[in-house]
């Protein structure tokens, strides 16, 4: 018995000292502080405001919920929320306590008169006019107004690329796609048998047509087909085939339909903006360009970041039984594909677009570095977040 009360103990223990606020720092692009919060968790800003997760002392009894804070380190919406989206746009989604539907609210936490929906995604950056919404399963759009544009009669992509989003209505039998615009008019027709959801890119999107993948046109026109694989993007004038039913036998073909890159490769990530495409081998990882030409050798388990959004790339090292991807043996190639030397680094993360990496010392203090690899902000935190509109939440 006493032996249960113990395990009991230390159980209550730590899941109190999981939920416990902690101090965080939130650091300019100087590492100069701009103020301190104490909170469970703690999100990047968006639009000027972060999310945090903390308990809130409210009248002699612990609140523990969502809530958010400004660059001046003020509380502008109480942090008792049961679920709260972050703030891409003006407007967001949360949920209150005792409810169990979302409700659209502003940056000063008013609520925006809206329908009750079961699930809703975000505005996101790249289409923050609408949100997608689900009632009953079925998905529709709303503006930032609350006003449902597109009424909950669908199933497809959450998000528009080049003002279309495919979609398939609930009550097709057959599960027929085609695509929409942002006014919810169909601007392909809804025939294409899928099993899942394509986006356009470069004026082109990925199609069924006769149990055979296909490109189309934004009209919906079958633009290209190919008789050497299965289509599975396109980038730079090349599209990805799968050759083999095995999902190897990766490989590129022109518009033309001739191979450019033969399809020699077991798996490939396609072309990304920067015209690299990272692909495997017998087990090892690469990159290649839009030529075929091998610019990182196939020698590693994993090859992460890309230059554009980063300013690197990474090549992790295969390790002999179960190693963290901080401790594991890594090569870094700056924007050239140079492979460059970094003194007491263990490693470094995506920038995700922004202007700093983030670096950790063999020592496993946390520090940030320009996309030149200077050193602008020394190692000295035992836990730090990528910055993000200038802001960054740090750890001591």
């Amino acid at each position: 018995m006493t032996r249960i009360i113990f395990i009991l103990f230390f159980a209550l223990l730590g899941m109190q000292s999981y939920a416990a606020n902690k101090t965080w720092t939130c650091i300019n692009q100087n590492g100069e502080t701009m103020f301190r919060i104490e909170a469970i968790h703690v999100s990047e800003f968006k639009n000027g405001l972060a999310k945090v997760y903390k308990n809130t002392l409210i009248n002699n009894q612990w609140v523990t919920g969502y809530g958010f804070v400004n660059i001046k380190g003020e509380i502008v919406i109480p942090c008792t929320l049961k679920k709260a989206n972050d703030f891409n746009g003006e407007v967001t989604f949360v949920q209150f306590e005792g409810e169990d539907f979302y409700t659209l609210i502003n940056k000063r936490g008013e609520r925006i008169p809206c329908k009750k929906y079961d699930d809703v995604k975000n505005f996101y950056p790249e289409s923050q006019s609408l949100c997608a919404v689900y009632e009953d399963g079925k998905m529709g759009f709303i503006n930032a107004q609350g006003v449902e544009v597109i009424p909950c009669m669908y199933i497809g992509s959450s998000v528009f690329s080049q003002g279309l989003a495919s979609v398939c209505l609930t009550s097709s039998e057959k599960g027929e796609y085609g695509f929409i615009n942002e006014k919810g008019e169909v601007v392909i027709p809804l025939k294409f048998i899928q099993s899942g959801t394509s986006s356009f890119s470069n004026g082109l999107a990925r199609a069924s047509v006769g149990g055979k993948t296909v490109l189309i046109d934004t009209t919906g026109k079958v633009v290209f087909e190919t008789e050497k694989g299965n289509i599975q993007g396109h980038n730079f004038g090349l599209v990805e085939v799968i050759t083999k039913p095995n999902r190897k036998g990766w490989g590129w073909v022109n518009f033309k339909d001739e191979f450019v890159i033969q399809p020699t490769y077991d798996y490939a990530v396609n072309f990304n903006e920067d015209g690299y495409a990272i692909v495997e081998r017998d087990g090892l990882k690469g990159a290649i360009d839009t030529t075929g030409k091998i610019v990182i050798p196939l020698r590693y388990e994993t090859v992460y970041c890309d230059i554009s959004k980063d300013g690197f790339f990474a090549g992790v090292y295969p390790s002999k039984g179960a190693v963290s991807m901080a401790n594991a043996a890594k090569d870094y190639f700056d924007k050239d594909l140079n492979q460059i030397e970094l003194s007491d680094v263990k490693y470094l993360t995506a920038a995700n677009g922004g202007d700093y990496l983030l670096f950790s010392t063999n020592g496993g203090r946390i520090g940030y570095m320009n996309r030149a690899f200077e050193i602008v902000i020394p190692g000295q935190y035992s836990r730090a977040y990528q910055f993000s509109e200038g802001f960054a939440w740090v750890q001591d």
